[in-house]
């Protein structure tokens, strides 16, 4: 049983094909991103700022609303008792009704796993964008799930670079290029 796939079902396949720019960003939405960007650590003003930002999104794409949560709380975690197994930044749920996303939610745990350090502001700002993507994923391209493809993650880097801040995600591993020695 060692090695035996199940073939990828049709939720996967249209997540991994739609690799586009979601919504084409707005002067509004890219000012929201740089002011996330740069917040402090206030949770109520982070929280302000990301509904303005999902707001001027899901009116320029068209979708059903999505309601933000900031949880001034240490991230959901697993740990071993020697090191962080695993942590969620933050989570998209909503429910369906004849086809139609309702009850769209983002929460973001303000608040680092161990140390309970307020997250940096692009960490902040990457949750916010990803969580959006899930919830474009259901919302417009009305997929039943929204598995993390290669897919997914062109959609959230394409808007990342869209509102001139892909500088807050994780560098491309394709693009990176091979340490050098001097020699």
């Amino acid at each position: 049983m060692f090695g035996r796939r199940t073939p990828p079902d049709s939720a996967y396949l249209r997540s991994q094909a739609a690799a586009g720019l979601p919504v084409l960003p707005s002067p509004v939405a890219r000012g929201l991103a740089m002011r996330i960007a740069g917040s402090g650590d206030d949770p109520a003003e982070r929280k302000r700022l990301a509904q303005m930002l999902v707001n001027e999104l899901d009116d320029l794409a068209g979708l059903e609303p999505c309601q933000i949560t900031v949880a001034d709380r240490p991230q959901v975690h697993e740990h071993d008792g020697r090191r962080l197994q695993s942590k969620t930044y933050g989570y998209y749920q909503c429910t369906t009704r004849e086809g139609r996303v309702t009850g769209a939610r983002i929460r973001i745990y303000h608040r680092t796993a161990v140390r309970q350090q307020v997250i940096s502001p692009k960490v902040f700002l990457n949750t916010v964008l990803h969580e959006w993507v899930h919830h474009f994923d259901f919302s417009g391209l009305r997929l039943p799930r929204s598995p993390h493809t290669s897919g997914f993650y062109a959609r959230l880097r394409a808007l990342a670079d869209a509102l001139e801040v892909g500088f807050v995600l994780p560098p491309d591993p394709d693009t990176v290029a091979p340490a050098t020695t001097a020699g």
